[in-house]
């Protein structure tokens, strides 16, 4: 199955004969978030309601994610944090502990897990462990299976990573790139449950409107990067990974080299999840192709790409907590 999709990808990795543009494949600023008002649409004030009623972000997630990025964070530190949420340990013990690690011994110390794993990966491991809760949510209107976005999300950070540990970013900067991966599609947790009330789904369709931000807008008046925005905002997520949440689907012409690097990188490792059909359901509404101006704009070579996708594998089993 995974030699099938794989090999679709083949074909259209080459770089692309024509320039790179900010905008990918946009044709708007990503600024709109809104289709013209309809009476069936939700109204902004309940939209601000219901992100008025998200809880908090637990204080050890925002210290964490406060930290990702920066390389003056040590193992002493991110111990210190694990050890204020057992739940959070458990999980990555058992992580450690899988058959993906093929250890010959048990480990039972957060301090083995740091030499095992490596201290950039075991500080991505942490967030995504202690966003679990948050984002095992109930998303069938978008065509997510049971925990589907939990699962899609930590796929696509692993993902994300990987392509940034390929394009010339630094060790920090990856981490980066997972953080982003992982939260890019929170303004769903908001939207999803909008969408079950008034019986809005937006499975994929034979013909009509693909692309998902104004489907959204059609039916219920708002989209999911904006309504993530806003949500970021409120847990005062540091600006690299909002920017990622507001602009994934749409980069903004004045992105810098960097920012427009981090937007693509993020854009094609969900691509990829998705094609793979990671926590979603066989007719999900996502675009799953990875074409080559979008290789091109997040750093990669044809070789380079290539390289990644024999080890998708690899990379998504590496964060896969279920095993």
């Amino acid at each position: 199955m995974a030699d099938d999709l794989f090999s679709r990808f083949k074909g259209g990795a080459r770089p692309p004969q024509r320039p790179v543009t900010p905008g990918i494949d946009d044709d708007d600023s990503g600024l709109a978030h809104r289709g013209p008002a309809m009476a069936h649409h939700v109204p902004e004030a309940d939209v601000m309601l219901a992100i008025e009623r998200i809880p908090a972000m637990p204080v050890v997630v925002q210290e964490l994610l406060s930290r990702v990025g920066n390389a003056s964070s040590n193992a002493s530190d991110l111990e210190d944090l694990i050890k204020q949420d057992m739940a959070i340990a458990a999980r990555l013990l058992k992580l450690v502990n899988s058959p993906f690690y093929g250890l010959g011994r048990p480990v039972s110390s957060i301090g083995e897990a740091v030499q095992i794993v490596g201290f950039s990966s075991l500080k991505c491991l942490v967030v995504a462990a202690s966003t679990a809760n948050l984002l095992a949510v109930d998303l069938a209107a978008y065509g997510f299976s049971e925990k589907g976005l939990w699962r899609n999300s930590v796929a696509t950070a692993a993902l994300a990573r990987a392509v940034g540990m390929r394009n010339g970013s630094r060790p920090e900067e990856a981490e980066e790139y997972f953080a982003a991966g992982l939260l890019r599609d929170i303004g769903m947790l908001v939207l999803g449950p909008f969408m079950t009330q008034r019986k809005v789904s937006l499975r994929a369709v034979a013909d009509g409107e693909s692309d998902i931000l104004r489907r959204e807008r059609q039916a219920i008046g708002h989209d999911h990067c904006w309504v993530g925005d806003r949500v970021a905002e409120k847990w005062s997520l540091p600006p690299v990974i909002r920017l990622c949440i507001a602009h994934h689907h749409r980069i903004p012409p004045t992105a810098t080299p960097a920012q427009l690097r981090l937007l693509a990188s993020v854009r094609l490792a969900e691509r990829l999840g998705y094609s793979l059909g990671i926590g979603v359901v066989k007719d999900h509404p996502f675009e799953s192709r990875p074409d080559p101006l979008l290789i091109q704009a997040s750093g990669l070579d044809h070789q380079r790409f290539q390289e990644l996708v024999k080890q998708v594998p690899e990379v998504v089993k590496s964060v896969d907590m279920n095993h």
